[in-house]
């Protein structure tokens, strides 16, 4: 530490004595000079300040791989499905059209698999066995003739898909 302090000043009383030199000898030049032995003075602050940092850790890159810290593992990458599922959450409860085109027709095929699976009911089939198996308000959302309505109108609230979904695996 003490040599690196003894080098450095050395090195800056070299370029001071050089730019002593060089403002007696060409006086017009001074203003180049001095700009030149900022840069000097810039870059020797610069090396001191990035040699301080091996002191720091020194030779931390030269660690074997059972000294370092481990490696923390990726995580699983999401699932593509379920990502398409919350959009379509997250679209069907901003709005009426939204919630009729692309949320509907995933909850008609969870509504009519769910029926036909456990209760043989095919949902455009027999609409009263499936209207009187879903209830009124889900059977309202998924049925056929089902009409949009505002486009900019509200839509789905999570609290009411939640409680349709708890529905639809209650079947």
């Amino acid at each position: 530490m003490r040599g690196t302090v003894i080098r450095i000043g050395a090195a800056v009383m070299f370029f001071t004595v050089v730019l002593l030199a060089l403002v007696v000898a060409v006086p017009s030049r001074r203003t180049l000079f001095v700009g030149i032995y900022v840069l000097l003075i810039g870059a020797i602050a610069v090396g001191t300040l990035v040699g301080s940092f091996r002191t720091l850790e020194p030779a931390a890159w030269l660690r074997s791989p059972f000294e370092r810290e481990p490696e923390q593992p990726e995580g699983p990458p999401p699932i593509a499905e379920l990502e398409r599922i919350d959009r379509l959450v997250v679209l069907g409860a901003a709005n009426e059209f939204d919630l009729h085109y692309r949320l509907r027709p995933l909850l008609r095929q969870v509504a009519g698999d769910r029926l036909h699976g456990r209760h043989g009911v095919e949902l455009d089939r027999d609409p009263e066995r499936a209207r009187e198996l879903l209830g009124d308000i889900l059977w309202q959302l998924v049925s056929a003739e089902r009409k949009v309505g505002r486009r900019t109108g509200p839509g789905l609230p999570t609290a009411e898909l939640a409680a349709h979904v708890e529905q639809l695996e209650a079947l």
